[in-house]
């Protein structure tokens, strides 16, 4: 009986640890508790459209993390004033790509160097939570496809650009089932935050750049993907646009991961996007989620129950929690900070059992295993 009491006396410390007060954005008392115990702010996060009113109030409601899941200072959230934050769709006709291609540069023909790569420009900004800022991970690209109708583009996949003109993304985004279900690969959106809103805006006075919307040259699977692989092996693919992106505080290169590094178990990661796939459900904003490497003996195990044998150049991450499981794009990275703080790219969404499972990590393709692939896809392609 004194275990129990004891336990349950545990239990409770624990309980009060993880709901310390807090004072929400409107000045109440209140307790910081997981976002899917509060219902009020993970209503708002569902609506759809989502106002630019309750991104701001979901952002500044953040209050740290119970182990991967975020956290909030729960409570209502205010209504929108007449005069208030609205969402504005964005006009069908600015995501026309411009036309044109530009001439070939010999510095293309690499990833960005390390001096340039990897670095977000808002070093003022304390990043964390859920809800991306502005001009976080600015190397976050979207996939434009033209439906075999010749309807409005749709964005289905994700990557990164890795310099002026090339995306790393996956296999699966490029080639195969994709074309059928959803159109032909067409254009790449940079400098992306809110896919509703024309002009993004953090505050009245805090806007980031129109996006930067590049038709696609040509795109290159890696020749190993197969569509008909259930383990989808070597899903990884570079992209080069017709156009150089313009470096700005919203676009920026991320630098590939160093070939000889390997991730341990339990080393923390992160993915970011807008949740682009070809059956989850999406976010309009940019989001991100911290996540562990996961064993990949273990991960290994549990594909093979399921007829996919995972090779050694792919790697495993998530698993922990099955509610934020689905935060990246399909096509999207995986990414890790240095201690220098610098963003590597560390490997691309490939696919996973269901959406979210407990205990299911998430299959990226490793990108350390590719790095001469993509650099010798680079160079024979940008002629």
């Amino acid at each position: 009986m004194k275990c129990v009491t004891v336990l349950l006396c545990l239990g409770m410390l624990w309980r009060s640890a993880l709901s310390e007060s807090c004072r929400t954005p409107l000045g109440r008392q209140s307790n910081c508790v997981s976002i899917y115990d509060c219902p009020p702010l993970l209503t708002a996060f569902e609506q759809r459209p989502l106002p630019s009113n309750v991104i701001n109030f979901l952002r500044l409601s953040q209050c740290g993390f119970e182990g991967y899941i975020p956290r909030v200072c729960c409570g209502p959230i205010p209504s929108a004033s007449p005069g208030g934050q609205t969402t504005t769709k964005r006009p069908s006709s600015s995501a026309r790509p411009i036309e044109g291609e530009d001439p070939v540069y010999d510095e293309d023909s690499y990833p960005e160097s390390r001096d340039v790569c990897g670095k977000e420009t808002g070093a003022d900004r304390i990043y964390g939570g859920q809800f991306t800022e502005l001009d976080e991970f600015p190397w976050m690209a979207l996939l434009g496809y033209r439906p075999r109708n010749n309807g409005p583009l749709t964005y289905q996949c994700g990557g990164v650009l890795i310099n002026h003109r090339y995306i790393l993304s996956a296999a699966h985004c490029v080639v195969g089932e994709i074309e059928t279900a959803v159109g032909k690969l067409t254009s790449a959106r940079l400098g992306e935050y809110d896919t509703q809103t024309d002009i993004d805006c953090a505050e009245p006075n805090d806007c980031a750049d129109p996006p930067q919307e590049i038709l696609v040259h040509s795109s290159y699977p890696n020749p190993g993907f197969s569509d008909r692989n259930k383990n989808r092996k070597d899903d990884i693919a570079v992209i080069r646009l017709a156009r150089r992106a313009v470096y700005t505080t919203f676009v920026q290169p991320i630098c590939l991961i160093d070939n000889r590094l390997r991730l341990s178990a339990g080393d923390d990661v992160f993915v970011a996007g807008w949740g682009k796939t070809l059956e989850g459900k999406s976010s309009p904003i940019k989001l991100k989620l911290n996540l562990p490497i996961f064993q990949k003996s273990d991960c290994t195990t549990k594909y093979r129950s399921l007829g996919a044998e995972l090779t050694e150049n792919q790697l495993c991450a998530g698993g922990v929690f099955a509610q934020d499981a689905c935060r990246g794009d399909s096509g999207g990275p995986l990414m890790r900070k240095t201690p220098s703080g610098i963003w590597e790219s560390v490997a691309v969404v490939s696919f996973g059992y269901g959406c979210g499972r407990d205990g299911w990590p998430g299959v990226y393709t490793s990108v350390s295993h590719y790095t001469d692939w993509i650099k010798d896809t680079m160079l024979r392609s940008n002629v």
